[in-house]
C-alpha cells in the first residue's frame, strides 16, 4: 500500500520552491492581517509560515535571531540598555536581547495571533514576554515610533517581507522616524531579505537606510530555511559603529562570523555602490 506524503512548499519563483515533508499541519488561521500556518516537519521540527513564507523553524531559528540582535548589540559604542522591537511576535528577538543583558525592551507586534501561537507552540521563545524587562504592545509599530518620545539604544525591525502591513517598514520615511528615536550612539537594524531571490527587497531596505542614516552597514547570514539560504540584514546609525570586540558567542554568532558577515559578493557591492550614488 502506498503511503500518502504531505508537503509544505514555499515558492521562490515560478520555477523554484523549497519543500518540507510534514507529519501534520497543526494550525491554519486567517487573521485580520495575514494567513498563519503551522506544520510539524520531519527535519526542522515545528515550522511557522505567514502568507506561505517560512518565518521560523525550531531547528534553525537561532541563526536569524542571533544575527538580527547580536550584530548591532556588539557594534554599539556603548553597551545597549534599551531596545525597541518592531514585529518579532514569536519572542525570539526579545529572548536574545534579554540574554545579552538588555534591561528595557519594548516589543510592538501588530498581530496578536502571532504572539498567541508562539506562546502555545514555541514557549521557549515566547517566554521572553513574561520577563519584567520586556513590555509587549499589540499595535502598529509605525504608529508607535511616530508617537513615542522614548529614545532607544537599539531598534530591531523584525518584520515579514514587504507585503501587506509590512510594506511601510521598508520605507525611507519610516527609517527617518527611527533615526529620531535612537539614542546618541543607537543602531537600527532590519532584515532585508534574500539578496538573490528578493533583490528588490534588499535594494528597498538599503536605499531607505542610506538616505536616513550617515552610517550604514550590510551583512549576511546562512539560514537554511530562507530563500536560497542566503539572507541579508541592513543596519544604520547616526554615529560611527564600533568594530565587534569583547563579544560573547552564540550557537551561530562568533568572532569569525562577526567579521566575515560583512564580506559581500560583488553583485551586492554593485547594488550598494549604485544606491549610494543615487
Amino acid at each position: 500500500m502506498r503511503l500518502i506524503e504531505n508537503w509544505f512548499s514555499e515558492r521562490y519563483s515560478d520555477n523554484v520552491q523549497l519543500s518540507f515533508r510534514v507529519r501534520d499541519q497543526l494550525l491554519s488561521v486567517k487573521t485580520d492581517y495575514q494567513r498563519i500556518d503551522l506544520f510539524d516537519t520531519y527535519d526542522f521540527g515545528k515550522l511557522l509560515a505567514i502568507d506561505g513564507t517560512v518565518q521560523l523553524t525550531e531547528y534553525d531559528e537561532y541563526i536569524y535571531h542571533e544575527m538580527i540582535t547580536m550584530m548591532p548589540f556588539f557594534h554599539s559604542v556603548r553597551k545597549p540598555e534599551t531596545a525597541l522591537i518592531i514585529g518579532g511576535g514569536d519572542g525570539g528577538a526579545a529572548r536574545s536581547l534579554l540574554g545579552l543583558g538588555v534591561r528595557d525592551i519594548v516589543n510592538v507586534e501588530i498581530d496578536s495571533q502571532v504572539v498567541e501561537i508562539s506562546k502555545k507552540y514555541f514557549p521557549e521563545l515566547a517566554a521572553s514576554f513574561s520577563d519584567r524587562r520586556c513590555r509587549l504592545i499589540i499595535g502598529d509599530g509605525i504608529d508607535y515610533v511616530r508617537k513615542s518620545e522614548q529614545k532607544f539604544d537599539l531598534i530591531i525591525i523584525d518584520s515579514t517581507d514587504p507585503e501587506g502591513p509590512a510594506v511601510s517598514l521598508f520605507s525611507r520615511e519610516f527609517y527617518e522616524m527611527c533615526a529620531g528615536r535612537l539614542s546618541e550612539s543607537g543602531i537600527v537594524v532590519a532584515q532585508s531579505g534574500s539578496p538573490f531571490y528578493q533583490r528588490e527587497t534588499f535594494r528597498m531596505a538599503y536605499d531607505g537606510m542610506v538616505h536616513a542614516f550617515p552610517h550604514v552597514k550590510v551583512y549576511t547570514a546562512f539560514i537554511p530555511t530562507y530563500p536560497s539560504g542566503f539572507w541579508s540584514f541592513t543596519m544604520g546609525s547616526n554615529s560611527a559603529m564600533n568594530p565587534v570586540k569583547d563579544m560573547v558567542r552564540g550557537k551561530y554568532f562568533n568572532q569569525e562570523i562577526a567579521e566575515g558577515a560583512f564580506k559581500l559578493p560583488q553583485f551586492m557591492l554593485d547594488d550598494v555602490s549604485t544606491l549610494k550614488g543615487k
